[in-house]
């Protein structure tokens, strides 16, 4: 089904990939893009949901918004993590079931992943084992979503897709320190380092594996999935390295005279995470940035918006 003419409402289009996706839809010629934030409706309050989907009439809805830590955080606010995007994925499907929403495409997370997958981890292993204990709350409700769209696929006939999705990082990120995701953390963390010349801590030892995701081939991922796929999908690079290799390659962009030393107190998560993209490619998706050239837009930008930058 064409979605350019149609109207497309986007949830958490502030936010790292909401922003980057409304830009990536924008340049492709989608004429009616919403772009809806925490402005436009509190998506914890059904009715202020049901009255943003049915005052906006979208055909496509990419739901972005949820409750979002770093692996701290999720660790030290189960409960919240758990109820509030429970309640934010609940509220706004239904709604669009209310609206006749044609597809819904929602954005999961990699963490729902268990230790117990095999690697490159697939579509067709979501339920295979639990979640890692340091993220199982935020997982499990994003387990629970896709759940949830299965059943209003079947009752309802809601067409959806299920993005599974790698660690993300750019501009419009948060960069909190201590509860944030690793790259906007560490970059924080960098350019604090940078100006004061005081060493960068860094959490675990360095040594498990990550696939990072610049935001813009996010957003490009979004659009071909919205555009020719339903059902699960792993949304990443493919591209698995160290957390050392990441912290080398920001420790270059920074200038490279910060000293590092690596906090092995606290936590590692998973050993590794590496992901099948088959079904990514198969829809013409391939990543058109670097990490390092991700991440040396990702600081330059955090260096011009300092003063405004979420932490």
């Amino acid at each position: 089904m064409g979605w350019i003419k149609k109207p497309v409402l986007v949830t958490g289009a502030s936010g790292v990939i909401g922003s980057a996706l409304v830009q990536e839809l924008r340049d492709n010629g989608y004429e009616h893009v919403i772009a809806a934030n925490t402005a436009d409706a509190d998506l914890l309050n059904f009715d202020s949901t049901v009255d943003l989907i049915r005052r906006t009439k979208p055909s496509l809805v990419f739901h972005l918004a949820a409750r979002v830590f770093g692996i701290m955080g999720n660790m030290k606010n189960k409960g919240p993590v758990f109820y509030e995007n429970v309640l934010i994925n609940t509220n706004v499907i239904e709604a669009c079931r209310l609206a006749d929403v044609k597809k819904v495409v929602a954005m999961g997370s990699t963490a729902i992943y268990s230790d117990q997958a095999d690697l490159p981890m697939s579509e067709g292993q979501i339920w295979r084992g639990p979640p890692h204990p340091s993220e199982e709350a935020y997982a499990h409700a994003k387990r629970t979503m896709y759940a949830h769209l299965q059943a209003y696929q079947d009752s309802y006939g809601l067409d959806y897709a299920f993005c599974i999705s790698t660690n993300l990082y750019g501009p419009y990120d948060k960069f909190d320190e201590r509860f944030g995701h690793v790259v906007p953390s560490l970059v924080s963390k960098f350019q604090r380092s940078a100006q004061s010349g005081e060493p960068v801590y860094v959490w675990g030892t360095g040594a498990p594996e990550r696939d990072f995701l610049y935001s813009k081939d996010a957003a490009l991922a979004l659009r071909l999935v919205g555009e020719q796929f339903s059902g699960a999908i792993n949304i990443a690079s493919g591209r698995p390295v160290r957390i050392t290799s990441l912290v080398e390659i920001l420790q270059r962009i920074s200038g490279g005279k910060t000293e590092v030393i690596w906090d092995t107190t606290k936590p590692d998560g998973q050993n590794k995470r590496d992901y099948d993209i088959t079904k990514l490619k198969n829809l013409g998706f391939e990543p058109r940035h670097s990490l390092e050239q991700g991440l040396r837009e990702t600081y330059k930008w955090y260096l011009d918006n300092f003063s405004s930058a979420r932490r």
